[in-house]
């Protein structure tokens, strides 16, 4: 009975209450009640149920517990907390079953137009079919009205921090999903859908490498031959790394700044021997919509290794870097300095999309 976003808020609870099931297993310690198995653990005290001494937990009110005394076994089962399976009263279940029903009406006041409940049916969307699976999609009143930036900061200001990272991630491949829809409304030509398929391959590895870009509000440095950073008028480098092992292999390395790869017209190619990273101020920048570090890595031979990376110029607006990150199988949106604006935005797009499927 829930719609495909209920339903995902919903798992979404779940997947929360198991992390927090897992959190309460590595803290306890060998001999508590939790540690024997993946079930509820029990010792038989003249035929009743009790703790073991020095292990028991006081009974938690289910209304300000987290998860209203929800949690989980080892193996992923939803149970409740032993504080309320292995109590000598049932009042405590009792209040786990009391609770539960006042957050049910808690709920429908706070959200009567959600669906889940009294026989609410859905509501189409209308929007066109994108990608695999979705269709018409629908979904209830609750998610089809239009809600002001306001009533959004209220709702998001009553969340945990926890609830508020996981709606701002995304599965990868329903990413990649709302990425192709998105090229078909937008006419995408074939170049550019690779470009950008590859731009989104590039976060990936970035992540996977465990290299964060060193981008400014000026210029964005997403390559990774070696750690780099411009700004509005300095350039530093740090390519130890890169070059971990020098001894008895290179006699110095010189590197240069310029406007295409190997060009110094910016800054002609200094010698800064043996150094592992350098900085530079006082550089123009203006007009720039790129600019190169060049870096030759001289061997004791005669002979040179020669590497570039690019920085791309911002031009005042936020690099695609400080705002998406991509790993472990999730893509993640930052919210930048304003998590209004970032409403706003979301607002803007989704209205720009409403517009194109009509």
């Amino acid at each position: 009975m829930y719609c495909s976003r209920c339903n995902g808020l919903l798992l979404e609870g779940f997947l929360q209450i198991v992390m927090y099931g897992k959190s309460l297993q590595q803290e306890k310690v060998p001999g508590n009640l939790h540690s024997n198995r993946s079930g509820v653990s029990k010792n038989q005290i003249d035929g009743g149920l009790s703790m073991t001494d020095g292990s028991k937990d006081e009974i938690q009110d289910p209304s300000v517990h987290p998860w209203g005394g929800l949690t989980t076994t080892r193996d992923g089962s939803l149970t409740l907390l032993d504080s309320y399976l292995c109590s000598e009263s049932l009042d405590g279940l009792q209040n786990v079953f009391d609770s539960a029903r006042a957050r049910e009406r808690e709920r429908e006041l706070l959200y009567p137009d959600a669906c889940g409940g009294e026989g609410r049916g859905w509501i189409s969307q209308g929007i066109a079919s994108y990608g695999r699976g979705h269709g018409a999609r629908e979904a209830c009143a609750l998610h089809t009205s239009r809600l002001s930036c306001d009533t959004f900061m209220d709702l998001w200001s009553a969340l945990g921090e926890e609830t508020q990272q996981s709606l701002l991630r995304m599965k990868e491949e329903d990413f990649i999903e709302r990425l192709i829809y998105r090229f078909d409304c937008k006419r995408f030509c074939r170049d550019c859908r690779r470009n950008v398929i590859c731009e989104f391959k590039e976060l990936k590895e970035l992540k996977r490498m465990r290299r964060e870009p060193q981008c400014t509000s000026w210029f964005c440095a997403a390559d990774t031959a070696f750690p780099y950073e411009v700004s509005d008028d300095r350039v530093q480098a740090d390519w130890h790394q890169t070059f971990a092992d020098t001894n008895g292999t290179y006699h110095h390395f010189e590197w240069a700044v310029g406007t295409a790869v190997g060009k110094s017209d910016i800054m002609e190619f200094e010698n800064v021997g043996m150094k592992g990273s350098v900085q530079v101020n006082g550089l123009d920048f203006d007009c720039l919509n790129s600019c190169y570090i060049t870096l030759r890595a001289w061997k004791l031979d005669g002979h040179f290794s020669e590497l570039s990376v690019k920085a791309h110029s911002l031009k005042g607006q936020q690099c695609v870097h400080c705002r998406l990150v991509v790993g472990n199988g999730y893509v993640r949106i930052t919210t930048g300095g304003s998590i209004r604006r970032f409403f706003e935005h979301a607002e803007e797009a989704e209205e720009e999309e409403v517009v194109e499927t009509l």
